[in-house]
């Protein structure tokens, strides 16, 4: 009897420190390569698909949207509905009762800007924010405005910028303007803007883009 008890006594002793080395270290070996396996595997940085996207869009080179935009400054508000057309360097605007006026379309190129409004001569100039400020008692960024409405920056110096999970534009200081996008709609192969907010000090104007063209 004696001779079973140690015996098994001594077998327990072994079976037993046999469990706790395989607890404290072979299960966490076995934890660490099981993880490994597992692992996800790695996705892009955010900035890079932003880099991306900026990339694409930059190669869109014509297009056309039509819209509404809300200006406010301190108490007094204006709307106006808006044709924007884009042809590489060429483009015209036409704003529909802008600022209590009728008409006014600016159309312009590498050369310069015109100005039309209904019974008057076309009125010319290089700087399309001078000229509309001139003819309108309103400054607007026109000149960024066209990267600005398709979601980018415009060439040049850009402040803080800011992009969303998807790598679209979210956030954008550039020029004195503060630039807040709302929301995306895919047209095609393109997310682009369908709302956003710009501000410049006591100056608000809002963008709701109602029907994007691309070629």
């Amino acid at each position: 009897m004696t001779s079973f008890r140690l015996t098994c006594e001594s077998g327990f002793r072994r079976d037993s420190m046999m469990s706790r080395w395989l607890w404290h270290v072979v299960w966490p070996v076995l934890l660490v390569v099981t993880g490994c396996a597992v692992q996800p595997p790695a996705t892009d940085a955010p900035e890079a698909v932003w880099l991306q996207h900026q990339a694409d869009i930059e190669q869109l080179k014509s297009w056309q949207v039509q819209g509404r935009l809300a200006l406010r400054v301190r108490d007094e508000g204006w709307t106006a509905g808006f044709d924007w057309q884009q042809k590489e360097q060429v483009w015209r605007i036409s704003l529909s009762g802008p600022f209590g006026q009728g008409v006014v379309q600016l159309h312009g190129d590498q050369r310069g800007v015109w100005l039309e409004q209904a019974g008057r001569a076309p009125v010319f100039a290089t700087d399309p924010e001078s000229l509309l400020e001139q003819e309108t008692g309103w400054r607007l960024p026109v000149s960024g405005l066209a990267s600005w409405l398709r979601g980018i920056p415009a060439p040049g110096k850009a402040g803080d910028l800011k992009w969303d999970a998807q790598g679209r534009l979210a956030y954008l200081e550039q020029g004195g303007w503060q630039v807040d996008y709302r929301r995306y709609l895919q047209v095609g192969d393109y997310p682009l803007p369908d709302r956003l907010q710009l501000q410049r000090e006591s100056m608000h104007v809002k963008f709701v883009l109602d029907g994007w063209q691309v070629q």
